[in-house]
């Protein structure tokens, strides 16, 4: 029983597959376009690699899609932006006047960081925003 063959056999699949896995990477296209989707707590960053067609652009909220207001400046790189009055997880489904969707992770500081970052408040401060949130909450129940 001859134990070379197999072992031939399997180091040549290995050489075979470490020559596919180690190609040069493609160099990626700088994109044409870029819009902002600024939420409350965070904003969403999508390039796009050509300028999107004109038209309406939505956004999944809440299982529906609702209309974006998308203001777009000229320039070198298209840049647009759009305001959203809500908080959002960390990824939004964005769909473009061709309908394609695109899925958006946001970037910025998350909800751990930022509750971090208010456990750094003074017991007095804290304690007044408290007062001030209790005081808001009786005179909107008394209405």
């Amino acid at each position: 029983m001859e134990v070379g063959g197999p072992v031939r056999i399997l180091l040549l699949i290995t050489l075979l597959l470490a020559g596919f896995g180690c190609r040069k990477p493609q160099p990626i296209a700088p994109p044409q376009a870029r819009l902002i989707v600024r939420f409350l707590d965070r904003d969403a960053l999508l390039d796009l690699a050509s300028p999107p067609a004109e038209g309406p652009w939505r956004l999944m909220n809440a299982g529906l899609w609702e209309s974006l207001e998308v203001r777009w400046k000229p320039g070198a790189i298209r840049l647009g932006a759009a305001v959203v009055g809500r908080t959002a997880p960390d990824w939004v489904l964005l769909e473009d006047p061709s309908r394609d969707t695109h899925r958006v992770v946001m970037r910025g500081p998350g909800p751990e960081e930022l509750a971090r970052r208010n456990e750094r408040m003074d017991p007095e401060e804290r304690d007044a925003l408290t007062f001030l949130g209790v005081l808001w909450a009786l005179s909107w129940a008394r209405r």
